[in-house]
């Protein structure tokens, strides 16, 4: 059994004319930036596009970007359990997509706005824990590119709910670093922080690579 059995083959296919968009004031937005950075192939082999972020780009995702509610996000979540298992599993990783409620509590988080910066290995469920947690703050999210599927489903499911308290840009290390500057740093990676790079908090949990 191939890792996209149970997708619907109309979002497999959608996801490679669709990574390029980002999250920000509630809603899907083109983007502003023009450098393209190539992802893996989700339907047939065509390679997807991300469109990294650039300074515009981020500007206007944290301009409306404040306090939300991440009350919702839970279980919305868990009911995309089962397909984020399997775009895991095609972006190389054995995730079982857990339930965010089993794993240890996390510090308290400051004001925001918050930023995200997290690693293609970072298990989902970590992930939205800290997108629950950092909904009623506001928080930016800028995803690794190897997990961009993933990521656009959470944000695609999540992020209507979270009531302008969550956006999403894609991107490159380029990318990441303009938004590690418009707030308070979260660091979801086994990596080393980047010199420079100061984390109100860091985590790094990782998710068995596949064979």
């Amino acid at each position: 059994m191939s890792a996209a059995s149970g997708l619907d083959p109309l979002f497999l296919a959608e996801l490679n004319e669709r990574l390029f968009v980002q999250f920000a004031d509630g809603r899907w937005i083109a983007p502003l930036g023009e450098r393209h950075l190539a992802v893996l192939p989700f339907d047939e082999g065509r390679v997807g596009r991300l469109i990294c972020a650039e300074v515009g780009d981020v500007a206007r995702a944290m301009r409306r970007l404040g306090p939300g509610s991440g009350a919702a996000l839970a279980a919305a979540y868990r009911a995309v359990g089962p397909m984020l298992v399997r775009l895991r599993a095609m972006e190389g990783f054995d995730d079982p997509a857990g339930d965010p409620a089993d794993l240890p509590e996390i510090p308290a988080l400051p004001e925001g706005p918050l930023t995200l910066l997290s690693a293609a290995d970072t298990p989902v469920a970590q992930i939205a824990r800290l997108l629950i947690a950092g909904a009623d703050k506001g928080l930016l999210w800028k995803p690794a590119p190897r997990a961009a599927a993933s990521a656009h489903l959470m944000m695609r499911v999540l992020g209507p709910l979270a009531r302008g308290g969550l956006a999403m840009v894609q991107g490159d290390h380029a990318s990441g670093a303009l938004a590690a500057a418009q707030g308070g740093l979260i660091w979801a990676s086994a990596a080393p922080v980047p010199t420079g790079l100061r984390p109100v908090l860091s985590l790094g949990a990782t998710a068995p690579r596949r064979p």
